[in-house]
């Protein structure tokens, strides 16, 4: 396309509308076949999916020995994100990750959804259980109702907690500062564990 128009400048699209546009309606159908290829080639990889009436993708689930090894070490406490869309179907990709001896993110398992409803999160974390065979004793997530009542019914003994950049959020918006900075200062220090 660069060589037809001249140039990337006039080509009229970034690089990853061109790459949507190769790929087009094929995606979840591409999506399915390679990670079913990966579930034939080794016998660990878990990989559900769900589409609804129409045929359409609506939920993607996977998690491969690796992933799993690292639920087994380290999934104490994992961290359930679903803030993160992707760019041409809007779906949301929902990383399940936990923190290594080395203070370094690992992926315990992996997903899409389609929207964020208390059904979609349930099948997610279903999927998860199911996968890796006994629930986390912690799980560390955004605010969301939905979220709050799917973990409370897939994962009974599991406690909730918030991630701290919601509770700075928060206090950001809740909170007056001194105009001297005081209180500023001080729960900086708090936060940061600094000693005095």
């Amino acid at each position: 396309m660069r060589t037809q128009y001249g140039g990337f400048e006039k080509v009229g699209a970034t690089k990853d509308d061109c790459k949507n546009c190769f790929i087009g309606e094929y995606d979840a159908k591409m999506i399915v076949q390679r990670l079913c290829a990966k579930k034939t080639l080794s016998s660990d990889y878990s990989f559900e999916y769900d589409v609804n009436d129409n045929g359409e993708l609506i939920r993607v689930f996977w998690a491969d020995e690796i992933s799993k090894s690292n639920y087994l070490a380290f999934g104490d406490i994992i961290s359930f994100d679903a803030t993160f869309k992707t760019n041409k179907y809007k779906m949301v990709f929902v990383p399940f990750t936990a923190i290594d001896n080395h203070c370094h993110s690992v992926t315990v398992s992996a997903g899409l959804l389609a929207s964020k409803t208390i059904e979609s999160y349930t099948r997610l974390l279903e999927k998860l259980l199911k996968s890796i065979g006994s629930a986390p004793k912690v799980i560390i997530t955004d605010q969301y109702t939905a979220m709050k009542q799917v973990i409370s019914f897939v994962f009974p003994n599991t406690r909730q907690s918030l991630r701290m950049w919601r509770i700075m959020k928060k206090v950001a918006e809740k909170v007056l500062f001194k105009k001297d900075g005081e209180f500023g200062e001080e729960f900086t220090v708090i936060y940061t564990c600094k000693r005095f």
